[in-house]
């Protein structure tokens, strides 16, 4: 890696794509054309990342290496499209292994537990569909409404996400449902150090501190980046970018804090920030 630089972090879903839709091609030809390097930081995992972002970004004849961190930041990949798709595993945290089979087991038992409670029951107008525990290896994601296998969603998929969504923001449901498993599992919480934040926009994430996307943080700047500027949409408190704006507030080292942490809305957005900050023409 090159030292004393400048290098850009991108959350993906909803920050260089539409929320579960594929890479376009105005974004993919502008990361081609950034002045300095970039990286990306991901909350799902390889198997949702490969055909959402990656196949894609090559696809469009994108020809450069870059890194990525998936699994909510803590499995770490080097993308190398200079010849061809190719990826090179860096590292992966085991989720279950840190809490122990008995605890894991207990917490997924509780996690589909929880969705048989009255409060807690969806509405008539929302649909399971898919998995609603996925054990992404470094993190666990819990979406009530279910997530379909990898892919383009259907249009009934489609249409049952923004049920949920609408009913979501109506009823600040997944907050309920994250406030009630943080009571239920406040010692193991302590004990093992864990977070509980919002995912996307109907999910949540069950991470370890540290294991998450500080990592790629860390890991740029332990490797001679000066200058880290993260972009994404949920950097809002709560959020699954929130642990990178509360590394930035909470900032102790020596000097101005080498990462700034910025908000936006969109892929589009996020190309007119590119663009107001020098970083595309």
């Amino acid at each position: 890696m090159d030292t004393n630089t400048t290098v850009l972090l991108f959350d993906i879903d909803g920050t260089l794509t539409d929320p579960r839709e594929l890479l376009g091609e105005e974004m993919a030809q502008a990361l081609g054309n950034l002045k300095v390097p970039f990286h990306v930081a991901a909350g799902s995992n390889l198997d949702l990342v490969e055909p959402q972002f990656l196949k894609p970004l090559e696809s469009f004849g994108f020809r450069k290496n870059f890194h990525g961190f998936v699994n909510n930041g803590s499995a770490h990949y080097l993308c190398n499209f200079s010849d061809g798709y190719q990826l090179e595993p860096m590292g992966s945290f085991d989720f279950e292994e840190h809490l122990g089979k008995a605890e894991f087991d207990h917490l997924m038992s509780e996690l589909l537990g929880a969705m048989q409670r009255d409060e807690f029951r969806l509405p008539d107008t929302v649909k399971v569909m898919g998995e609603q525990v996925k054990n992404r290896d470094s993190m666990v994601n819990f979406s009530p409404s279910g997530r379909p296998a990898a892919g383009v969603l259907s249009e009934a998929a489609l249409a049952n996400r923004k049920a949920f969504v609408e009913f979501d923001k109506s009823e600040d449901y997944r907050k309920k449902l994250i406030a009630y498993m943080e009571a239920k599992f406040e010692s193991l919480i302590r004990e093992k150090q864990l977070r509980i934040m919002l995912g996307g926009e109907t999910s949540f994430d069950i991470v370890v501190e540290g294991q998450d996307k500080t990592a790629p943080l860390r890991w740029l700047l332990d490797g001679g980046v000066e200058r880290i500027v993260f972009m994404g949409d949920a950097l809002f408190p709560g959020g699954n970018d929130s642990v990178i704006q509360d590394w930035v507030d909470r900032w102790t080292g020596e000097g101005e804090c080498p990462v700034e942490a910025v908000m936006v809305d969109g892929w589009k957005d996020t190309l007119e920030k590119l663009r107001g900050g020098g970083f595309l023409d």
